[in-house]
């Protein structure tokens, strides 16, 4: 019996553990969001993209067969004029002409232009990749948003419930008072009074909370079902040095490593092109025009081609990605400096809150010490249920003061990683 006992205990205890609710870290709203977001399957269309791209490329080393045919008519060929010998006749060449031909081209040194090419490709790939990067960092933005927000929204309905908790325990203790004659009607209906607008406080905080959480399991793919389930995250910061890891610098500097292979690639267009190449046809004529029959023939030979002269076109091409890359590094010390008076501004936040708090903790105690007095002063009907309320709309101010304050430090800190980029 004792084992059947222990057995059912067991199970029982197994359910209701399994029951409990996962509790949702940010770190995990975060790698959902991105695992949910749709715009991050770019990442491997974009290297699907250049895998094609790659092979095409790799397609400049293959050799290239063409194979042409011609038929023609033309007014007048080629005459050899009478020989006056007799034993030499040469047949007219035929105006109708046929050929059928098969060219094959094979590069041989192409003076990097199929490297550069590459070398460009992967550029645009790390670009196009990088623009992605942006859309998730903004992403995460918005989930920290939600998320600290739910959070705030739940602490201050937990502080409004300890309030409705306090006030019915005075309405009760004012009831008996009213009954003894020791407190006026109007001063119990003040305290019920407060007691519904806290009710309704929290209907509205609650209404906010259910659409945040909508929104949050939207982005992320999540099940929230309460901002009960939501864990406070923990942040440290181990320095203030300045840091640059915002996806929107890395993509300028990717754009300048794009421009400057296009720099090099341009240059490598004005170097020999060396090519074998080779003919075999069928046709009439041949490559012996006097062979009036049709017959075959093929060429073989190595061909060398160089632009040694394009008015300075690729000069001035090297000139506009020379300008491309210095209107870059331009906007990359701009945003430096943008970036670096923001931080000023979130590293003072982060300090003012953690000064804050510790006046913050000292309010809270003297109030609550105040509180404790006037509800001796109620009990005895020395102060009217007003003057209590405005001591306990005080203490409440006062915790919530507390709590938006160490939050708004912890987003704070989320807040200035995320702007160097380290989230």
């Amino acid at each position: 019996m004792k084992q059947r006992l222990t057995i059912l205990l067991l199970f029982f205890t197994g359910i209701l553990s399994a029951r409990q609710p996962e509790k949702v870290t940010l770190e995990r709203c975060l790698q959902s969001a991105v695992e949910h977001y749709p715009n991050a399957g770019q990442l491997a269309l974009n290297k699907d993209i250049s895998d094609l791209n790659m092979k095409n490329i790799k397609t400049n080393y293959y050799p290239t067969l063409d194979l042409n045919g011609q038929a023609s008519y033309q007014s007048d060929v080629t005459k050899i004029p009478e020989m006056p010998i007799p034993a030499l006749t040469v047949e007219a060449i035929p105006n109708d002409w046929y050929k059928i031909n098969l060219d094959v081209t094979q590069m041989i040194y192409d003076a990097g232009v199929t490297s550069g090419q590459k070398n460009v490709e992967r550029a645009k790939l790390a670009v196009n990749n990088q623009k992605v990067q942006i859309e998730l960092y903004q992403l995460k933005e918005r989930i920290n948003n939600l998320f600290f927000n739910i959070i705030y929204q739940n602490k201050n309905i937990k502080i409004l419930q300890t309030l409705k908790e306090t006030l019915q325990a005075r309405i009760k203790e004012a009831n008996v008072a009213l009954n003894n004659g020791m407190l006026l009607s109007a001063d119990v209906d003040a305290l019920k009074v407060e007691l519904y607008s806290a009710d309704q406080k929290i209907i509205e905080i609650e209404e906010n909370i259910n659409a945040l959480i909508k929104a949050l399991n939207e982005q992320t793919g999540l099940n929230i079902q309460s901002a009960d389930d939501m864990v406070i995250p923990e942040v440290s910061i181990d320095n203030y040095d300045f840091e640059n890891n915002r996806p929107e610098y890395i993509l300028l500097s990717r754009q300048q490593e794009q421009v400057m292979s296009l720099k090099k690639l341009a240059s490598s267009k004005r170097l020999p092109v060396l090519l074998a190449f080779g003919q075999a046809g069928y046709g009439r004529p041949g490559y012996d025009m006097l062979n009036t029959n049709f017959d075959d023939y093929y060429m073989v030979g190595i061909r060398l081609k160089w632009k040694i002269w394009d008015w300075g076109k690729i000069k001035r091409e090297k000139q506009v990605f020379d300008l491309q890359n210095n209107l870059l590094t331009t906007q990359k010390k701009t945003f430096d400096q943008n970036l670096r008076s923001d931080l000023y501004k979130r590293i003072g936040e982060i300090k003012k809150y953690e000064k804050i708090i510790g006046t913050d903790q000292t309010i809270v105690e003297l109030q609550k010490n105040v509180v404790k007095t006037s509800e001796s002063k109620l009990k005895n009907g020395t102060i009217t249920s007003t003057t209590y309320l405005i001591e306990v709309n005080k203490l409440v101010k006062a915790n919530l003061n507390l709590e938006a304050h160490k939050l708004q430090l912890v987003f704070a800190k989320y807040q200035y990683l995320n702007a160097i980029g380290k989230l």
